[in-house]
């Protein structure tokens, strides 16, 4: 199992494992697994990943196989935000995609999916070279997407101790890690 995880393309393929079953089970079985909400879930589990290397970082040392991987994870995020949205296009009709736009749990959705293009496209190597230190300022859109993101789904989910079980543990993290921003702040 290291070896796969060492690799590359090992970890892409362990990343996309759930991908392909989503998409054989919809589109050649015709399964009726819950696609939607599975693959917004997933999307928020790497989110909430790649979130939490900085502060896990902050708290246990470094962690060298996290750290190097958080892109990869982060592109993960976007790739299952982008099945959940076509599992969900593949079930509206136009008058409801048209809808979509006014209905607040939708659109929070539809805005944080457009944060996350951004970031995705800017995700590679090349993009870090070209972009230089506007880089990391596009890349702290995370945290207002990911504000998006945690708004669409509680306001679409019925099950919203899922919700605070998943993100509670970033959230405290992410206090965690202000408290000690703004203390070190003071210190200085």
């Amino acid at each position: 199992m290291r070896r796969l995880t060492d690799s590359i393309y090992g970890l892409w393929v362990l990343l996309a494992l759930p991908a392909v079953w989503f998409l054989a089970e919809r589109l050649v079985l015709h399964g009726k697994v819950p696609f939607v909400p599975w693959t917004g879930i997933l999307s928020c589990w790497f989110l909430i990943l790649t979130m939490s290397v900085t502060p896990l970082q902050l708290l246990f040392g470094p962690l060298p196989w996290l750290k190097k991987r958080r892109r990869y994870l982060g592109v993960a995020s976007f790739g299952y935000a982008a099945l959940h949205l076509f599992f969900w296009l593949l079930n509206v009709n136009m008058g409801g995609l048209i809808r979509s736009f006014i209905r607040v749990e939708i659109l929070t959705g539809w805005l944080a999916m457009a944060v996350m293009v951004v970031l995705a496209a800017t995700s590679f190597d090349g993009a870090v070279k070209t972009l230089g230190p506007r880089w990391k300022v596009i890349q702290r859109w995370v945290y207002p997407m990911a504000i998006l993101t945690l708004v669409h789904w509680v306001l679409t989910t019925d099950q919203l101790m899922d919700v605070v079980l998943y993100c509670g543990p970033l959230a405290l993290l992410s206090v965690w890690r202000f408290v000690r921003y703004r203390s070190r702040l003071r210190g200085a």
